[in-house]
C-alpha cells in the first residue's frame, strides 16, 4: 500500500497501523517515506505510552540525597589526592580510619572513584630525530619456521635500519650470537655502501657484557669490530622508544614477508627475503626511502675499509685418531697426517676451515645442519684407496712419541700384544689430550707404565687424581673474553665492615 500523511499524528497512525498488520520496519519506512530509525522511535514511544499508567498528579520530584559519612572527609580526600596523586582507595580508607572515620571501605572506594581527578591523556612519545648518516638501529627477532624439506627451526631475523632515510636491511641466521651479529652488519654495510656513525642496540650480550649502573660495559670483540668500521655503538635499556624504526621493521617483516609464504629450507628463505627487500621494501611508498637514501644520506655514510672484518669464529679442536674434528654435532674429515693434533678451526656462517699447526689450510667443508650427526668427507681424505687404518702401528707410534718420552715407553709396552687387544685403549688415551695438558698426559703414562696399568680407564683415573682438566677454548680470543666477563661480572669490591677495626690492638700512646 501507499501511505500518505500530512501531519505528525497521521504519520504515527499509519506507522502503528502498518506495524500492527505485521509489516516489517524496512517496508514501513519505504511505504511512509521516512527512515527506519524514525519508525523505530515512533513504535518505541507508542509502546511506552501504552504501558505507562495514567496519573492526573504531577510526577514526584526526586528525593534529596541523604548525607553520607564520607562527606565530612571530602576535603581531606582532595588534600590526599593533591599530595599523593596515585594513592589507592585502601590507603585513603586507612588514613581516614585513623582520623576518626566510622564508615566502611566501600563508601570510600566509591567516593574515590567518583572524585579522583582524571589523568590527562599522555601524548605519544616523539622519536628522536637524526641527520643523514648519523644513526642506525639494529636488533634481532626470532621466528619458528616449518620448512617444507625438514622440521621446524627457530630462525633469527637480523635487521639494520638507517634512522634518517629508514632504508632497511634484513638477514637470516640460526644463531643470534656475536659472530652472526657482525656478519649481519657486514652484509648491511655492503648493501648500503657504508655505515652510520652510530648504531643503537638493546642490552644483548653480543654488544653489552653487563651494566654498571647506567654505564654499558661493551663486549671487547664487538668494540674491535666497531673500531674497524669507525662507528660507535649506543646501548639502551628500558626505553622502548629508543629504536622505533627497527621495531616497526619487524612488524613489516611479519606482515609482508612471512605471511602467505612457504620455504623449502633456509637457503630458499634467504633467496625469497633478498627478492622481497629489492622488490617490495625498497619500492614501498613509491621508493621514498630509497630516493631519500640516494639523494641525502648515501654520501654522508662512513666509507668502508678496503677489506671487511673477519667475522668467523675460531676455535681449537683435537683431531681424533680416525681423522675427524667435531663441531656442532657433526664430524668433519681431515688428512690422516694430522690425527691427534690440535688444529685451529675457523667457522663462518656457511663453511668450516681446518688449519695445520703452521696455519696452512688442510680441509674445507660446507657446514652441515646443526646437530645432524653427519660424518663429512667430501674431499675423500678417507677413501679406501687413500685410507690409513686408524690403528696402524706406525701412525700410533708417531702420535705417542709426539706426547713425550714417557708416552713412547708406554706405547712400546702396550703394543707388544695383538693389535685388537690394545687398539681401543690407545685411541681413548690419545683423546685424553683434549681434556688434559700434554705434559700431564705424558706424566700419567709414565706412572701407568711403571705399574703396568695399560688400560685407558687407569690412565684417566691417574690424570683426574693428579692433573687439572683444561679446555681448548682457552686458546680462543672470544672465549677468553667470555671468561673475563664471568670473572669481572661476579667479583666485586665490597666495603668492609668498620667494626672489624674495633678488635685490632691499640698501640700505646695512640689516640
Amino acid at each position: 500500500m501507499t501511505a500518505t500523511w500530512r501531519s505528525r499524528e497521521e504519520l504515527i497512525h499509519q506507522v502503528v497501523t502498518l506495524a500492527g498488520d505485521g509489516t516489517p520496519w524496512r517496508a514501513i519506512a519505504r511505504a511512509v517515506g521516512v527512515s527506519r530509525n524514525t519508525v523505530k522511535a515512533i513504535l518505541e514511544k507508542h509502546q511506552v505510552a501504552r504501558d505507562s499508567p495514567h496519573s492526573a498528579l504531577a510526577p514526584a520530584s526526586p528525593r534529596a540525597p541523604r548525607p553520607k559519612k564520607v562527606d565530612a572527609y571530602a576535603g581531606r580526600i582532595i588534600e590526599l589526592f593533591t599530595t599523593y596523586p596515585d594513592i589507592t582507595a585502601q590507603r585513603v580508607f586507612e588514613i581516614l580510619k585513623d582520623e576518626g572515620f566510622e564508615g566502611g571501605y566501600t563508601a570510600i572506594k566509591l567516593h574515590v572513584r567518583r572524585t579522583r581527578p582524571k589523568k590527562k591523556p599522555a601524548p605519544s612519545l616523539q622519536a628522536p630525530e637524526w641527520g643523514p648518516g648519523e644513526m642506525a638501529e639494529s636488533d634481532w627477532s626470532p621466528y619458528t619456521i616449518r620448512f617444507d624439506n625438514g622440521p621446524c627451526a627457530v630462525v633469527q631475523a637480523f635487521s639494520y635500519v638507517l634512522s634518517f632515510s629508514t632504508r632497511k636491511f634484513y638477514a637470516l641466521f640460526l644463531r643470534c650470537d656475536l659472530f652472526a651479529l657482525m656478519d649481519g652488519h657486514v652484509q648491511a654495510f655492503a648493501r648500503f655502501g657504508g655505515c652510520a656513525r652510530r648504531t643503537t642496540y638493546d642490552g644483548q650480550k653480543a654488544v653489552v657484557l653487563r651494566w654498571e649502573g647506567t654505564q654499558a660495559i661493551y663486549n671487547p670483540r664487538f668494540l674491535a669490530f666497531a673500531a674497524h668500521y669507525g662507528f660507535r655503538p649506543r646501548a639502551v635499556r628500558g626505553d622502548p622508544n629508543a629504536k622505533p624504526k627497527v621495531e616497526r621493521g619487524f612488524w613489516e617483516f611479519e606482515r609482508s614477508f612471512l605471511n602467505g609464504r612457504s620455504f623449502r629450507d633456509l637457503d630458499d628463505m634467504r633467496a625469497q627475503l633478498a627478492d622481497w627487500v629489492d622488490r617490495v621494501v625498497d619500492a614501498r611508498r613509491g621508493g621514498a626511502a630509497l630516493e631519500r637514501f640516494r639523494s641525502e644520506e648515501q654520501d654522508k655514510l662512513l666509507a668502508l675499509p678496503l677489506h671487511p672484518y673477519d667475522t668467523a669464529r675460531v676455535v681449537y679442536r683435537l683431531a681424533t685418531i680416525d681423522g675427524f674434528v667435531e663441531w656442532d654435532g657433526n664430524r668433519y674429515a681431515v688428512p690422516y697426517d694430522h690425527v691427534t693434533d690440535f688444529l685451529p678451526v675457523r667457522i663462518t656462517q656457511r663453511e668450516l676451515f681446518v688449519y695445520a699447526a703452521d696455519l696452512q689450510c688442510i680441509a674445507r667443508h660446507e657446514l652441515a645442519q646443526r646437530g645432524g650427526g653427519h660424518k663429512l668427507d667430501p674431499a675423500g681424505f678417507h677413501r679406501p684407496s687413500r685410507r690409513q687404518s686408524p690403528v696402524d702401528l706406525d701412525q700410533l707410534a708417531v702420535a705417542f712419541s709426539g706426547i713425550g718420552d714417557g708416552a713412547a715407553r708406554f706405547f712400546a709396552l702396550m703394543s707388544t700384544g695383538p693389535v685388537r687387544a690394545w687398539a681401543h685403549h690407545a685411541r681413548q688415551i690419545l683423546l685424553l689430550r683434549g681434556r688434559f695438558d700434554t705434559q700431564d698426559v705424558d706424566a700419567a703414562l709414565t706412572h701407568a707404565a711403571r705399574f703396568g696399568a695399560l688400560e685407558h680407564r687407569a690412565v684417566e683415573r691417574i690424570l683426574e687424581a693428579r692433573a687439572l682438566p683444561r679446555t681448548l677454548d682457552e686458546y680462543v680470543a672470544d672465549d677468553t673474553a667470555r671468561r673475563l666477563q664471568e670473572v669481572l661480572g661476579v667479583r666485586r669490591t665490597e666495603p668492609r665492615d668498620l667494626s672489624e677495626y674495633d678488635h685490632l690492638p691499640v698501640m700505646p700512646g695512640s689516640v
